[in-house]
């Protein structure tokens, strides 16, 4: 058996990361992990890289052997506020970007991240504050000046974020997020006629897409048992997909519109104003959604469109969303191949296009990673993954009694 060259070995890592070969990557730091010196410095290097991976055990254990070594080094602390950020241990992380910024007052990502922690807060008026630090540490860097413009827009403050999204169009012309924040701006401040309420009694349908071989049978069948179990309404369960093969009875059968979109790209087609027979209102649900509480208020929400909002940059979340059936046809009918080739995925699609969408009230819906991790907040009634990891992989123990 060839002897094990630890150079070889990350490089061939970094490589594979580059390419976006994640596994290829991960398997290359397996190999060498045991071979690793008592270094401060590559014990920091392949435990931030196994952290840009997603290895969170892997890279924590890395990073408090090198922070053992190194106590005063802030690029560790800052490190170890990522992982707790990724693992929904906000107060910590916020102490830990603290830390970075004690040892060395000039480091502007501990400076960002501490500002968009006090926002995961909900501490609007300090993330302001401390991202307007973060500019001034690097007013060349774009990433603050798109985080003050998200902050100063969910305060409301239009004419001063409209400012700060112009300024991020003059740094980066077209730049998608300006251009969201811009008619996410406008369609906020533009007054809405009042209309009276409407009581929904009937709830909307249920409705997912399965496409191609990602997700299994298995996920569209523990996402209907999970929507019987979390409802009292008497509702339909309806399934977009081009296999029927092995689905539970109860879940109602369309076949794929077909537009001949792969990926996240098929729920564009839902948009279409003739989508059939599927209810006046349906409430979608990615497959890889757990929910953890009773969802008939989703179920029955008065709204034409409503959404949730995406906790990271200008924009929606697509993965649960209830809208008034074929009542954005517009999000279908101008999208193209062209479209899709431009932007990095359906939500900035939908964000450009329904920029009056409605919010989710707040914590209804929550990502994985950042909120629930160690457990889901009491109101929360679904709880979203994005990347990795799944479900399946059961990442957190309360998921083995929930994700059924």
């Amino acid at each position: 058996m060839p002897e094990i060259n630890l150079h070889e070995e990350l490089s061939r890592a970094l490589r594979h990361d580059e390419h976006g070969e994640i596994n290829a990557a991960v398997a290359c730091l397996d190999r060498v992990a045991h071979l690793l010196p008592k270094e401060a410095a590559v014990q920091k290097f392949v435990g931030q890289l196994y952290q840009r991976l997603g290895e969170d055990e892997k890279s924590l254990a890395l990073i408090l052997a090198a922070l053992e070594l190194t106590p005063n080094d802030p690029n560790l602390h800052l490190s170890l506020g990522y992982h707790n950020v990724d693992n929904s241990l906000l107060e910590t992380a916020a102490e830990n970007f603290r830390e970075a910024l004690r040892l060395n007052p000039s480091l502007q990502a501990a400076q960002l991240y501490l500002g968009r922690t006090q926002d995961f807060l909900g501490d609007l008026g300090k993330a302001e504050k401390s991202l307007i630090k973060a500019i001034a540490l690097g007013p060349e860097e774009i990433e603050p000046h798109i985080q003050l413009a998200r902050i100063l827009l969910r305060q409301n403050k239009f004419d001063q974020a409209n400012r700060k999204f112009s300024q991020v169009d003059e740094m980066a012309p077209g730049n998608r997020m300006a251009e969201i924040g811009h008619k996410r701006v406008k369609a906020l401040s533009t007054p809405r006629a009042k209309t009276a309420a409407n009581i929904h009694t009937v709830p909307a349908t249920v409705a997912c897409v399965k496409q191609g071989t990602k997700y299994g049978p298995k996920y569209v069948n523990r996402l209907h048992s999970m929507v019987r179990r979390n409802s009292e309404l008497d509702l339909r369960f309806v399934c977009f997909t081009d296999n029927p093969s092995g689905l539970d009875d109860g879940i109602e059968v369309r076949p794929l519109p077909d537009d001949g979109f792969q990926g996240w790209w098929n729920k564009v087609s839902l948009f279409r104003d003739d989508l059939g027979d599927i209810g006046e209102r349906f409430l979608y649900f990615d497959l890889d959604v757990v929910l953890t509480g009773n969802i008939d208020q989703l179920l029955l929400y008065d709204s034409d469109f409503a959404i949730m909002d995406n906790d990271y940059v200008p924009g929606f979340n697509t993965s649960v969303f209830l809208l008034k059936t074929g009542s954005r046809p517009d999000i279908r009918a101008n999208f193209s191949q062209t479209i899709a080739d431009g932007y990095n995925g359906d939500q900035d699609w939908v964000a450009v296009m329904a920029p009056d969408a409605e919010l989710w009230p707040d914590m209804w819906c929550v990502p994985y990673r950042l909120r629930a991790v160690q457990k889901p907040p009491a109101i929360t009634k679904v709880v979203v993954f994005s990347g990795s990891p799944n479900p399946e992989d059961y990442p957190s123990e309360w998921i083995r009694t929930t994700w059924c």
